[in-house]
Formats: C-alpha cells, sequence, structure tokens
C-alpha cells in the first residue's frame, strides 16, 4: 500500500520541480529580453586611424549581461555624434561592440593621415596669416595662385602670376581637421590656439594633393611667393586661366 502511494507522490513532486524550472526559465527569458540594450557595431572591419563614417557601423541588440564595458549605447538619433567622425585607435572588427576606450576625437593627436584621402598626400603650407586662415574651414576648397618674377621677351622682368591649383580640398586649419567637437574639447581646442597664435601671427594649412602636384607647389614655393584663395561651396569646374601681368592689366 505504501508503494503504491510513494509512487504517485514522487511523479509529483518530480513533476512540480520540472513545472518550477520552466517557469524560472521562462521567467529569465522575459527579464533578459525586457533588459536589451542597443550597441554600435561596425559594418565591416574598421581599420587602426580610420575616420569612422556613418555608415560604417548600425546598431544592434544585446543582453545587459552582455554589454561590453564603456561601450556605446545608442536610444537616439543623436548618439551616433558620439562615434560619427571619431578615429579608430585600433582596429575594430566587423561585429564588435564599439568601446570609448577603441576611439578617439579626430584631432592633431589622432594624426592628420586619418584625413588624406588613398593615393593623396597630405600638405602642409606655413605661415599662413592668421587673419587668412581664421577665413578657411576645413573642408573648403581653394586655388593656389603663383607670383613671381618672370624674363620677358624684351629682357626686362615683370612680375606675374597664374593661377598654379585649382579645386584643392582643405584637410585642417591649424589644430582644427573639421572634428565633431563637444563644447569641453572644442574650448580646450581654441585656447591652444590662441596660446598658439599668442607667439606668432601665422598658422599652418593642410591640403589634399596629388603627389604631382604637392611636387610642383613645393617648386613655386622655391621660386616665387604663393596665395590661397577660396572657392565658393559646389564650384568643382577647372577654369583656363591666362597668366596675368602688369602689361596686360595696363593694356
Amino acid at each position: 500500500m505504501r508503494r503504491g502511494f510513494l509512487l504517485p507522490l514522487l511523479l509529483a513532486i518530480l513533476a512540480a520541480i520540472v513545472y518550477a524550472m520552466i517557469v524560472s526559465s521562462a521567467e529569465k527569458k522575459l527579464n533578459a529580453s525586457k533588459n536589451v540594450k542597443y550597441v554600435f557595431v561596425p559594418t565591416r572591419d574598421i581599420k587602426e586611424r580610420e575616420v569612422i563614417k556613418r555608415d560604417f557601423v548600425k546598431t544592434v541588440p544585446v543582453p545587459a549581461a552582455y554589454l561590453q564595458k564603456d561601450a556605446f549605447t545608442y536610444s537616439t538619433e543623436a548618439d551616433f555624434k558620439a562615434i560619427e567622425n571619431a578615429v579608430a585607435r585600433i582596429q575594430i572588427p566587423k561585429g564588435n561592440q564599439i568601446s570609448k576606450y577603441a576611439i578617439t576625437s579626430l584631432s592633431p593627436e589622432a594624426g592628420l593621415s586619418s584625413k588624406i584621402p588613398v593615393q593623396m598626400r597630405g600638405y602642409i603650407i606655413t605661415d599662413v596669416p592668421i587673419a587668412t586662415a581664421s577665413l578657411i574651414k576645413p573642408d573648403d576648397n581653394v586655388d593656389i595662385l603663383f607670383t613671381f618674377k618672370a624674363d620677358m621677351k624684351d629682357g626686362s622682368q615683370q612680375n606675374v602670376a597664374v593661377t598654379l591649383l585649382q579645386n584643392i580640398k582643405v584637410l585642417g586649419v591649424g589644430g582644427d581637421l573639421g572634428q565633431g567637437l563637444d563644447a569641453k574639447t572644442a574650448s580646450s581646442l581654441k585656447n591652444k590656439d590662441e596660446e598658439a597664435s599668442a607667439y606668432s601671427d601665422s598658422t599652418a594649412l593642410a591640403l589634399s594633393l596629388s603627389p604631382r602636384d604637392a611636387q610642383y607647389l613645393a617648386l613655386a614655393q622655391q621660386q616665387g611667393e604663393i596665395s590661397v584663395i577660396l572657392r565658393s561651396h559646389g564650384d568643382v569646374t577647372n577654369y583656363m586661366m591666362e597668366i596675368a601681368t602688369f602689361q596686360k592689366l595696363f593694356n
């Protein structure tokens, strides 16, 4: 009689334990689904010192328990600003969570090379007057004028000016590489530039040039004076420009 009573009792206890385990597992899954964070991950491998663009990343959900330390989380579109135009300190493999350690702001500390397009060169023009440089911003387009003394057919020398290069992209002006900075960092960078300008009335201008154009600009700087001419946004036409001389000016 006792054996006949114990077997159903044991089965009932076993069933209760199994039911409790199922309920507990369901509760854990439910709680985990409620505690999900969205993080940024690369859609492809991001190379070291590469500037991060909007289409390089996407957001994916992960359980909070698997959230990487210092990972950037997403809640609104404004959160993209935290990583857009930043520079990768290290290589970030595709699908990995992007952490604060892995990126830095686009700045001189990150290096100008991160902004130079493939097959181009970053040409640095020094001693650009502050008054001129302050009116030029990164990603503006400029022309380069070259003024020099030329030997004329009558044996005389005249100052002439030619448009040496057209439609040249500006990579940086002083310490400004066109980075998106928070107010604190922007203020710090501005203070550094102001301190530097206190000892000098000039700054540097970084241009994106082909290797060939870089050679000609270097040669021109040795033979005469160069001037930077700002272009209108959207004007990418290369114009036919004649050599300017005083003789033509007054005729």
